[in-house]
């Protein structure tokens, strides 16, 4: 018997993490950090743009191989009830009418991390939020006033600053060689498998 195929099973075997990130070109301007992640959590049937995120990525501001769209996010699981729209190897310029990506598909699966040069996007929706996800050096766009007006900007900020409007939440992190999770008390990282961040099933 033929098993269908499973972009959960899929993204377990290549070590990979959905991330939905704030990100400091945003289509809404009044929507920053840290509301947006906030509003992204609760979302139900509404489709948000994610990345597939494997140890050794870098985000924007960093050197080296792509991958995420921005340096703070929401990690999500994938639940009986997610609807995967649509994946592809880069931008694919969706929203909540739709995606120019393809079908989640195993082959188009792969080829969304396989052909990857900068970033990715799977098109997901109904998913179940893990915790914060975090890519130093951390950028986001946040309100700033500026002359009496609240402004958006894009502002730098520590570890600190981005994980205190989230009290209670999880934070991970990757590099190189290990996926990382913050211990709050301490403020230290510590190593931890997939399986910890993402429990099989």
């Amino acid at each position: 018997m033929t098993v269908p195929f499973s972009p959960r099973a899929f993204l377990r075997d290549r070590q990979a993490l959905l991330v939905h990130f704030s990100t400091v070109m945003a289509r809404r301007p009044e929507l920053t950090f840290p509301e947006d992640l906030r509003r992204a959590a609760t979302l139900q049937k509404v489709p948000l743009a994610f990345s597939t995120i494997q140890r050794g990525d870098t985000n924007p501001n960093g050197s080296g191989r792509g991958g995420a769209e921005g340096s703070v996010g929401m990690l999500v699981d994938i639940g009986p009830g997610t609807i995967i729209k649509s994946v592809s190897h880069q931008d694919s310029g969706s929203n909540e009418q739709g995606s120019l990506g393809f079908g989640p598909t195993e082959e188009n699966c792969a080829s969304s991390i396989d052909q990857r040069v900068t970033s990715n996007e799977w098109h997901v929706q109904d998913y179940l939020p893990v915790g914060l996800f975090i890519l130093p050096p951390i950028f986001v766009r946040r309100m700033v006033d500026i002359g009496g007006a609240l402004t958006p900007v894009q502002v730098r900020l520590q570890v600190p600053e981005t994980v205190e409007p989230f009290p209670g939440v999880r934070v991970f992190s990757a590099n190189a060689e290990k996926f990382l999770e913050l211990d709050r008390p301490s403020g230290e990282w510590r190593a931890l498998s997939y399986d910890e961040i993402i429990p099989p099933r």
